[in-house]
């Protein structure tokens, strides 16, 4: 471009400073859809844990170390942890079921109490139940993110959460003083759910 030509386009800009802001906002947009990086907010780690700290339910330090343990969380995205969250929580759903059906089956899992309690086995038969359909639940949420259904994803992730709320009130209620059997496993399993929403708000926000 030669010396008048800049002065030209110089002088245009200070003429007609809103059509030029409004060019220059449009061709950023074009530039963004061309990387692929509309809809796609990127977000740190940092980021992650202070919304994670606003929740009740959620424990950052417990969230981090758990996210961060999986290779596929290094440099991802919003989409990309909300997936390992998710993949997570059904990797942790489908760990439980197994312990569930050991118990059940006789295999103890350090299980000292010799034979089950009837009350202790109804509860693990009603969990072993709810954590059948925590699973389906969780997996029916993945593939609901992989097609980017957010909107859509949130009800299975929130039914498989009252899924182990309910196996742990059966628990409660009935165990008498083997109530906490389960505890642990349901407090795992629900802190990943609720982690897979956190992250998954900022997608349907976006």
């Amino acid at each position: 471009m030669n010396p008048r030509s800049k002065q030209i386009n110089h002088q245009a800009l200070h003429q007609n400073p809103e059509i030029n802001a409004s060019e220059q906002r449009q061709k950023l947009i074009q530039s963004r859809k061309k990387r692929g990086t509309m809809h796609r907010p990127m977000i740190t780690m940092l980021s992650i844990l202070i919304i994670l700290a606003l929740s009740v339910n959620a424990q950052p330090s417990f969230c981090e170390s758990t996210l961060r343990s999986d290779p596929r969380s290094e440099g991802a995205d919003t989409a990309g942890l909300a997936a390992v969250a998710l993949a997570l929580a059904a990797s942790n759903a489908t760990d439980n079921a197994a312990f569930i059906g050991r118990m059940l089956g006789g295999g103890g899992d350090g299980w000292a109490g010799g034979s089950l309690d009837p009350a202790v086995e109804q509860c693990l038969s009603d969990c072993a139940d709810q954590y059948v359909d925590a699973v389906e639940q969780v997996e029916a949420s993945i593939a609901a993110a992989s097609a980017r259904d957010y909107g859509g994803l949130r009800p299975w992730v929130k039914a498989a959460l009252a899924d182990a709320e309910s196996c742990e009130e059966g628990f409660r209620m009935e165990a008498g003083g083997h109530q906490m059997l389960m505890s642990r496993r349901n407090k795992v399993f629900k802190l990943l759910c609720d982690t897979a929403l956190r992250i998954v708000e900022l997608l349907v926000l976006a």
